[in-house]
């Protein structure tokens, strides 16, 4: 029997209405007959009692509403706080994004540097690498923040500076080109090679600071002084080359340059002249052409104009104008071209020019307030002597393995 119940509007018992399962198949106007009403209370599954006094109790089922509207606003709270969360989340991962490009340059600079630098400069970049005494000329420490190659007014070199000199290196040196290296590579390692010095001159900058004797914004305008690059010098258009130049490039060369490099591009000193760390190097012979910073005009310029810093190699910015230093510069090329000048190399020339080179060293070396008498000097023609140790004591065992191999026949 199935059951359907009628509750009257008044409050009165309900009204049951029982029908049969037959009935039901019957259709709507046939039913009548068929089923059977009775008052009673009803006893339900959903309401366990509809007694008549709770039937005026009962009230619509608003409950359910009322409970979704205010569920609604907590729902509304939730996805709010979920999308400022999202959209936190998105500003840290864009923050954490932006950094990660860096954080990635400078690991592949310091493996970069690890791979091809570390022999020589030595893992901190104090040029003390455990090969660094095979060289001829020590390489130079970075954390000095001074570099000898330099196209700009302050000679602090830019990132381009130091990308080209890692990929031609220093010819005529025992520094290496690395031109096959990728260019991303030579960039985050150019990178890395400048952050020693960075680090070097603020822990120093720090140190006074801490002691007092000087104030931290004077520290970081220093800081800024010797780090920053200036601005790239201006190479003017390369003049013609007639007979005046020509006799004025020559005697600029004996004036600035014979000193040390010969009057006709061989240099007449053989005993080191030292740099700012104390180490020794030797003047460049001119006739081969082979320069450390390139033999291309514009880089001949350059040197000529800036010097090179920390090494007894001067600029002549300040002591001859543009067109005399392109001039000076086709005496150079010119000195390659023709293997000299031609001038004359007799005792008394050379003796004046080494009595100019002394004097030139002298000045030089006065500007160290303590001679370094630990430093290692190098001979370009003499050999290394544990090469020839090492060659006495291989010569020694094959004279001894072939003295064993005929004893044994």
């Amino acid at each position: 029997m199935f059951s359907n119940h009628q509750r009257s509007i008044s409050g009165e018992t309900p009204l049951i209405v029982s029908c049969s399962i037959e009935a039901r198949k019957r259709p709507p106007e046939r039913r009548s007959t068929l089923c059977r009403a009775e008052s009673r209370p009803f006893i339900g599954p959903k309401n366990p009692v509809l007694a008549p006094d709770r039937v005026s109790d009962m009230k619509p089922p608003v409950a359910t509403y009322q409970h979704r509207a205010l569920r609604l606003p907590a729902l509304l709270c939730v996805v709010l706080s979920t999308g400022a969360a999202t959209v936190a989340n998105a500003q840290s991962t864009q923050a954490e994004g932006a950094s990660a490009p860096v954080a990635v340059a400078d690991d592949l600079g310091r493996q970069a540097f690890l791979r091809y630098c570390r022999e020589c400069h030595g893992e901190d970049g104090d040029g003390l690498g455990k090969f660094s005494y095979t060289t001829g000329e020590r390489p130079r420490s970075f954390q000095s923040g001074r570099f000898k190659l330099a196209t700009t007014e302050n000679a602090i070199p830019s990132d381009r500076d130091l990308e080209e000199t890692i990929r031609r290196g220093m010819p005529g040196t025992g520094m290496s080109a690395w031109g096959q290296v990728p260019d991303a590579e030579i960039a985050a390692m150019a990178r890395y090679t400048r952050s020693f010095s960075l680090d070097a001159i603020r822990s120093e900058l720090d140190r006074e600071v801490a002691a007092g004797e000087l104030s931290a914004e004077d520290a970081d305008a220093e800081f800024a002084r010797r780090t920053t690059p200036g601005r790239a010098i201006e190479i003017p258009p390369e003049p013609p080359f007639d007979d005046e130049r020509r006799t004025r490039g020559e005697r600029i060369y004996l004036e600035a340059c014979a000193s040390c490099h010969g009057p006709n591009g061989r240099r007449l000193r053989n005993d080191p002249m030292p740099d700012f760390e104390g180490n020794h190097t030797l003047p460049t012979n001119i006739v081969g052409g082979v320069f450390k910073g390139g033999n291309g005009s514009a880089d001949i310029y350059s040197r000529l104009y800036l010097g090179m810093d920390g090494t007894a190699m001067p600029g002549y910015r300040d002591a001859y104008s543009r067109d005399e230093l392109w001039d000076l510069v086709h005496t150079v090329e010119r000195i390659i071209a023709e293997d000299g000048l031609g001038q004359p190399e007799d005792e008394a020339a050379m003796a004046a020019a080494a009595t100019a080179a002394q004097a030139a060293a002298a000045t030089y070396d006065s500007l160290f307030d303590e001679p370094r008498d630990d430093v290692v000097t190098y001979d370009e023609t003499g050999a290394s002597p544990i090469l020839l140790w090492g060659g006495g004591v291989l010569l020694l065992l094959v004279i001894v393995g072939s003295a064993l191999l005929t004893s044994r026949r």
